[in-house]
């Protein structure tokens, strides 16, 4: 029940899959709210921090899931989903992984740009690295807000095929990541 099999998924990538994914969307959010704000604003200063030590938890979170499933059984496809949708549903989990990735990455070099460390609140802090000049900065900027956005889209478009293969395919596709498999299945 703790881990994936070949019927199903197992109650620790549900977890991670739950946890991050809400983390994720919460963050996006925080992100783009702290567009709006001005100096003035009483989340100026707060709301990047807790984007910052939220955007570690993520990569933390997602290297952890990435590792899991490298090690893990994959449940087997469900038979009545055709070859291309089961393709297409392969790119989306390649390309949330790959671009949650880069937008921590460039989240971090932002951050670290002029040699901070990126803070995990009071806690601890993640050494800079790598000190970016203006333009670099700029462009690491633009990355993760263009992939911050299309990881939104892609997003909705899981979650969307989730839905649809639940009310009108009516397959255990969602099923799948909402109760743990039991390897007996």
């Amino acid at each position: 029940m703790l881990k994936d099999s070949p019927s199903g998924y197992g109650l620790i990538t549900i977890i991670f899959h739950w946890v991050s994914a809400p983390l994720i969307l919460f963050v996006f959010g925080l992100g783009v709210y702290m567009r709006g704000l001005d100096y003035y604003s009483p989340w100026y200063h707060r709301g990047p921090e807790i984007h910052i030590a939220l955007g570690l938890v993520i990569f933390l979170l997602m290297s952890l899931r990435f590792l899991w499933r490298i090690r893990s059984t994959s449940p087997n496809a469900i038979p009545t989903i055709s070859k291309s949708n089961l393709l297409a549903a392969q790119v989306v989990k390649i390309l949330l992984y790959v671009f949650v990735f880069i937008i921590c990455i460039t989240g971090y070099l932002i951050t670290t740009a002029e040699g901070q460390g990126a803070a995990f609140f009071d806690f601890f802090s993640i050494p800079a690295t790598v000190q970016l000049n203006a333009h670099n900065v700029d462009r690491a900027g633009a990355i993760h807000k263009y992939l911050a956005w299309t990881l939104i889209a892609i997003v909705v478009v899981h979650a969307a095929a989730a839905i649809f293969h639940h009310f009108v395919k009516r397959d255990k596709t969602l099923i799948r990541m909402l109760k743990p498999s039991d390897s007996a299945d």
